[in-house]
């Protein structure tokens, strides 16, 4: 008997829990925004791709405070150095080349010849004739062909083992952009990415290195184009819930995707009643909607009015909010 007492005791907790996270769940706003470059390049006329280096080439240094090249330092014995790294070669030379593409094709930056730039970099006090570039290198690199045996389905007095090869490959990619003139670093990211090949009999059939990460290279690409050009991206969000049957009325709405009619009945209870949660929603929904200064307006207000750390965090986030969709404005006008 008191082992089936126990029993429902911890069913019913966990139902209560269960019960509870459901209550607890937030409703979330998803929109699809458009965001400025990352970087300020409206400041920059021209920027251009300088090669990547291998990861013998970067040797043990971070580059945490010092760009990959520089006005005194050009790279040494380059192509001695890259031409032995085959794997390597191969997957910088694509990168490069890919993000040299996608740049071209950017309407605010002209792309300068990077053999240019090198050649000037070779000189010393020589004017740089791009006003910034992109560089980078592998930090870490990684790629074997892996195998294993496995019984075929034949019979057991034909039976033999099958050899399966594949290739696993891993790489983290250290990414800079330098202003030229000042050899100052405008950013510095590190981003790691790892792959895996199909599984084939014939090892000289198994996916190069740069097969394997081929989307990789992608994701990093289009990482890269985010300081550079307009992107879009999704934003996220969370109303903050209350008991109030007013305020559950509008988080309905909103759930259902009415965001205007929800963002009306928010600020009704906002205006009538001055309760915090209705205020900040308020405030969200217009954020959520790309109206930037009436969000921000609104949750200075709430903020005032609230004395709420919420509100003066989600203030801050607006400023920067505005200060982006100004700048994007005044790119397109351009």
């Amino acid at each position: 008997m008191k082992k089936h007492r126990a029993l429902e005791l911890s069913l019913l907790a966990a139902l209560s829990v269960f019960t509870f996270s459901l209550l607890a769940c937030s409703t979330t706003v998803s929109q699809s925004v458009e965001r400025p470059p990352n970087l300020k390049v409206e400041n920059y006329g021209s920027v251009t791709v300088l090669p990547f280096r291998s990861s013998d080439e970067m040797g043990t240094s971070s580059y945490e405070d010092k760009p990959i090249y520089s006005f005194e330092e050009y790279y040494r014995e380059l192509g001695e150095k890259y031409s032995s790294q085959n794997e390597e070669k191969e997957l910088l030379s694509k990168l490069d080349d890919r993000l040299s593409r996608r740049l071209m094709l950017s309407e605010n930056l002209t792309y300068v010849n990077p053999q240019d730039v090198q050649y000037a970099l070779k000189q010393r006090n020589a004017e740089i004739p791009v006003d910034m570039y992109i560089t980078g290198g592998l930090l870490k690199f990684s790629s074997k062909i892996q195998h294993d045996d496995e019984d075929s389905d034949k019979k057991e007095e034909d039976s033999k083992k099958k050899v399966y090869y594949w290739r696993e490959a891993s790489i983290t990619i250290l990414y800079q952009v330098v202003e030229a003139k000042t050899n100052r670093i405008l950013t510095r990211e590190e981003y790691s990415y790892s792959g895996t090949s199909g599984k084939v009999t014939d090892w000289h059939k198994v996916d190069s290195t740069y097969a394997v990460l081929s989307s990789k290279l992608d994701t990093f690409i289009t990482r890269v184009m985010e300081d550079f050009t307009p992107h879009t991206e999704t934003m996220r969000l969370t109303l903050l819930k209350s008991k109030d049957k007013e305020m559950k009325e509008a988080e309905k709405l909103a759930s259902d995707g009415q965001l205007v009619s929800s963002r009306r009945k928010y600020l009704g209870i906002y205006r009538s009643s001055q309760l915090f949660e209705a205020g900040y929603n308020a405030a969200l929904l217009y954020e959520a909607m790309e109206e930037y200064d009436e969000a921000l307006s609104l949750m200075k207000e709430v903020y005032k009015n609230s004395g709420d750390s919420r509100a003066r965090e989600k203030v801050k986030a607006l400023e920067k909010e505005v200060e982006a969709a100004a700048r994007l404005r005044s790119q397109k006008k351009k």
